[in-house]
């Protein structure tokens, strides 16, 4: 069974369709990739299937629920989240502080155990300093947990971004071009951290332009084009057709 499965999503703007139907489907234990030119719908389908944006029609079910509509806290509960191409970061915290942050299940969420500074509460928020030296251990940035995220390099606030999802105990991760802009060797480091964290029972649906690390990393791979999935299978197999040539990588290299 597919842990995310999205059926005749649509979303307009202004009376102009961002998403003009979108079926697709996201198998456990995969990173799948999604692609397509600038314009195609991606951004938006993360915006709805993640509750930023309300879908206007189509179901999105995840993990055996339907989730269309659900607020994105909720959704995130669910154990669904999605990461920025942008790095969101709050640039005045430190690394850990950033990374308390998403923690699940906050005693300073609760007035009584905020002020009285109950065991249960200090026993969880050590739990999650755990967590968090754990996740920052594992994407190499424990060496700057005290530092605040305005002095990260940009793939450091790349893997922040990814290590504050992982915070949120996800099944699925959403990835808006995670090495955008990022150096090659970070690349390589970040696709190698996408591997392990996928050995260890985590799926990801991975937005990306650069078409070197979609086809080492993905499969399957599914492009979108005007709102619509155009076309889905293995890099060579989506490459090879002329209609994905012409989509994606225009006229002329398709002709």
């Amino acid at each position: 069974m597919a842990l995310l499965e999205i059926t005749g999503l649509r979303r307009s703007f202004y009376g102009i369709a961002a998403l003009s139907g979108v079926d697709l489907a996201v198998e456990s234990g995969s990173i799948t990739g999604l692609i397509g030119p600038n314009g195609a719908g991606k951004t938006t389908l993360f915006n709805c299937v993640s509750g930023i944006v309300p879908p206007q029609g189509g179901r999105v079910v995840f993990d055996g629920a339907d989730i269309t509509g659900w607020r994105p806290d909720r959704i995130a509960r669910r154990g669904l989240v999605r990461t920025f191409q942008i790095a969101r970061g709050f640039p005045g915290l430190t690394v850990m502080e950033n990374l308390l942050l998403y923690g699940p299940d906050q005693p300073g969420e609760r007035l009584l155990p905020a002020l009285c500074r109950l065991p249960a509460a200090r026993r969880r928020e050590e739990e999650l300093r755990e967590r968090a030296r754990a996740i920052a251990a594992r994407l190499a940035l424990d060496r700057v947990l005290d530092n605040p995220a305005s002095a990260l390099s940009g793939g450091q606030k790349k893997l922040l971004e990814i290590g504050r999802a992982l915070m949120t105990e996800p099944k699925l991760v959403l990835l808006d071009e995670p090495i955008a802009g990022v150096n090659p060797a970070l690349a390589e480091e970040i696709g190698a951290h996408l591997r392990r964290l996928l050995a260890d029972g985590l799926t990801f649906l991975v937005i990306e332009h650069h078409m070197d690390m979609i086809a080492r990393l993905c499969h399957p791979v599914i492009v979108m084009a005007e709102g619509r999935t155009l076309a889905q299978g293995s890099f060579a197999e989506i490459a090879a057709r002329g209609e994905v040539q012409e989509a994606y990588m225009g006229r002329r290299w398709a002709s």
